[in-house]
Formats: structure tokens, sequence, C-alpha cells
């Protein structure tokens, strides 16, 4: 255990009712009782006492203090938590108060760090944590969850199992062949790589959507020049965020917005408009910058000007941009919008009609950005969303088709090399769970915490 005792404000900045700090280690006890008024030998665990909180004789606030001992603590340590009121001149000065009391400053993510180090938690749910505190829809708060709860650490031991018991079969015919133990069954190992394989090759695709959860789901607004993109884009936030004007190519730059959307809060990027003939270079890079954020977008929403026609150039490129996004297997919508206006576009054209003048359509847009995005990420399976975790689980995979090729290729000594790689491959599965990580990889996987958590 750490025989350091460290402290942190665990409540944002700010004023509010309630302030906590926290101080976890060998000696929270006695560093806590010499500025609150408790007594180490019977304080309770898990009972909360009101007390009088001082620095150097000063009163400082009434508090409440709570101790969770060593071995029930959220941390594997034993922990104070003081709840004071919430005004940052007495949490400072508890802070200060706890420093010159014995305690050091935590570092970030610090106390997250000593609850795995303590084997409180495995790495996978160390980091789910972090996700839990940034939660910001419902989407990613289910997700980092059911991560937080072990959800990943079960799927890997699930994958582990039969591994390791191929590997005990294996090490045990090379270590003791005096034994004359009955010879590795090598359709049987077969059969169960391939289907690790796939166990491992499915868990890892769904990185993709999970980061989509984590990250929000991309949506890009494109079209042609002045169909209304940007009116379009302060509508669905209900907000004046973009420059809007009539003349063509206002829009220079791409502009993003998050935009709450149920379960979900994707991203709203609102682009140039697309034309053959650019104006100038600065268009030209906003065209080019339109064509990035569309590569990069999970759906394609391409606003259309339905109160005039529209000539076979622009038609062209209009479906260009629907055609591109089916190709990636991405969702495309077509949004009519001014529908305020007499419809001047041809009757074969449909969308979603809307009016981002009026607001007219825009609760229905929503709510089919919603459904569609949903159909992408929604899900109450474990989904990967750290790309460390897929990285490793792309490795695994690999060692796991090269141990079946040494035993399908029946190469010389095919028992030592399906050895070698089975190990390298639960060596990648740890990499995960935390059970190899080293410092530098403990290092910036904390330094993303608060200091407090």
């Amino acid at each position: 255990m750490n025989q350091e005792t460290i402290v942190a404000i665990a409540t944002p900045q700010g004023k509010s009712a309630l302030g906590i700090i926290r101080l976890s280690g060998l000696n929270a006890l006695k560093t806590a009782a010499r500025f609150l008024q408790i007594d180490p030998q019977t304080l309770k665990p898990r009972t909360a006492i009101l007390t009088r909180a001082s620095l150097k004789g000063e009163f400082i606030d009434e508090v409440i203090a709570l101790y969770f001992a060593q071995a029930a603590s959220p941390t594997g340590e034993d922990l104070i938590e003081i709840t004071s009121h919430g005004s940052p001149f007495i949490l400072s000065s508890l802070l200060k108060a706890a420093l010159e009391s014995g305690a050091r400053m935590a570092t970030p993510g610090e106390f997250t760090r000593r609850a795995f180090l303590n084997g409180k938690m495995d790495l996978s749910q160390a980091e789910a944590v972090c996700d839990l505190i940034r939660a910001e829809n419902q989407a990613s708060h289910r997700a980092a969850l059911l991560q937080v709860s072990g959800g990943i650490s079960k799927r890997l031991n699930q994958i582990k199992t039969p591994l390791l018991e191929m590997l005990a079969h294996i090490e045990a015919c090379l270590d003791h062949p005096e034994e004359e133990l009955p010879p590795p069954p090598e359709n049987e190992f077969l059969l169960s790589l391939h289907q690790t394989h796939q166990a491992i090759t499915n868990f890892a695709s769904t990185y993709e959507r999970g980061k989509k959860i984590l990250s929000g789901p991309r949506i890009c607004i494109a079209g042609l020049p002045n169909s209304g993109k940007s009116s379009l884009l302060n509508a669905l936030l209900g907000r004046e965020r973009a420059i809007v004007s009539e003349i063509p190519g206002t829009t220079r730059d791409t502009i993003e917005e998050s935009l709450p959307l149920g379960e979900i809060t994707p991203l709203l990027i609102d682009t140039a408009g697309i034309r053959e003939q650019a104006s100038d270079v600065v268009e030209q890079e906003g065209i080019r910058r339109t064509q990035e954020a569309l590569e990069n977008s999970d759906l394609t929403l391409i606003v259309i000007d339905g109160s005039r026609s529209i000539s076979l150039e622009e038609e062209k490129t209009l479906l260009s941009i629907a055609n591109a996004a089916k190709k990636e297997n991405k969702p495309a919508i077509f949004a009519l919008n001014k529908s305020d206006l007499p419809r001047r576009i041809a009757d074969d054209w449909e969308g979603i009609s809307v009016s981002a003048l009026l607001g007219e359509g825009i609760e229905n847009l929503k709510k089919t950005l919603s459904e569609r995005l949903s159909q992408e990420t929604l899900g109450h399976e474990i989904l990967i969303t750290h790309f460390r975790h897929h990285q490793a689980l792309t490795e695994a995979a690999k060692e796991i088709l090269l141990a079946e090729n040494s035993i399908r290729d029946n190469v010389k000594k095919w028992e030592e090399r399906a050895a070698f790689h089975l190990r390298q491959c639960l060596y990648f599965l740890g990499e995960i769970t935390g059970d190899n990580a080293g410092e530098e990889v403990l290092n910036s996987i904390f330094s993303k915490f608060c200091v407090g958590k």
C-alpha cells in the first residue's frame, strides 16, 4: 500500500450548496483528525458524523465526515470524505488544512489509480469511470455503466478460457514428454481457435459504434450554396450560431456544434456549399473542407432549396453527395428547405419538408435524425469505446491466426509455435484489463482524469 495520504477537492470549481474533499491513504484518518474534531479510535466506518473543521485554531466550517475503512473503501485504502458548504474559500481552506496536516495533493486520477493498483477494479473499469463522469447523454452513460460494472472483463474472460485450456494442454505435453500424454487434438484446437478468432474480431468490430457513442456521431450538413444550410443549423440548435446571408458562398469554413437528440448527442457540422466554379481560393478551400467533413461524417444531411428548380449540373452534384454516403454505408437524408415558399423543385425530389425560417418541420427532422443514428449506435451490448482496447484486440486476433497457421501447416514443432502465439494473444488481452500495463500506459490513462477522482 502507498504510504502517502493524498487529498483533493472532489467537486467542480465554483460556488455551490455543498462541496467535498477526499483523503485517501494509510494515515488518512490520523491526518483528518488533526483538523477535524474526531476521534480516530471511535469513528465507525460508513457512519456520517457532524463535526467542526479548524485551521490553526481558526474555525472553518461545520462539516460531515464519512469514513471508509481500507477493506471496503473505493480506493482500497482508508478514505475520508468531508462534506462542507460549497464556498470556494471554505474548500480551499479545508484543502490547506489537510495539506498542513500531512497530506499531499493528489495527481489527476490518483484516487482511481490507487483503486486499480489495490485490486478494486481492473484497468478497463478504471477508464470507464472517466467516461461515466464525461457522459453527456443516455447512450454514453449506458455504455460506461456496462464497462464500470466489469462488462469488458467478463467478455474477455469468456474469450480467454478456451485459450488457457489449449495452452495448458500444449505446455503439459512439452514439459513432460516422458509421461506420454495424448497429443493435442489438432482438429479440436483449430475449431476452438477459429471460434475464438471470430469472438475477438466481433468484439473489436463494436469499436466503430462505441466511438460514435463516446464522442458523438457526426452529422454533415451539405448542399448547394445558398440552400439554407446555415439557417437550418440555427433552426436545429434553436439559436443564431452561424452567419446567414443571401449571398452564395457565405460559409467558408466548417462550423461544429453539439445537438442533444434524446439518447444521443451528435455533432452538427455546417459546411460550405458545393459548386463547380468557386468564386475565389477561399471558397475553394471551404469546399475542400466540406469534402473532408463528408468523408468523416456518420450521417449526411443534404439541404435542398425547394423553392427553385435545379439544373442538371446541380442535380449531379447533389446526387454525388448522396451516392458517396451510400457507398460508405452511411445514411443520407434530404431536407427540402424553404417550405414557406411556393415549391418549384421537381416532384421526383423527396425528402423531409422544412422551413428553417419559420421552424416548420424541424421537430420532425430531429426525430428522423435521432431514429437513423440510434439504429447505428444504440444497444445494450458491451461495446469497445477506446482505441487502445481496439488495438489490443486486433493484435490478439493476429496471434490467433498465427497459432492456427502453425497447426494447419503442420510446421515443425508446431506445439511450441502455437503455445508462443497463444501466450502473445493472452498478453494483448491482458493489456486491456491492465494485467501487464506499464507505467507509461497508466500515466497516459489517468492523466485524463480530474484531480479529485
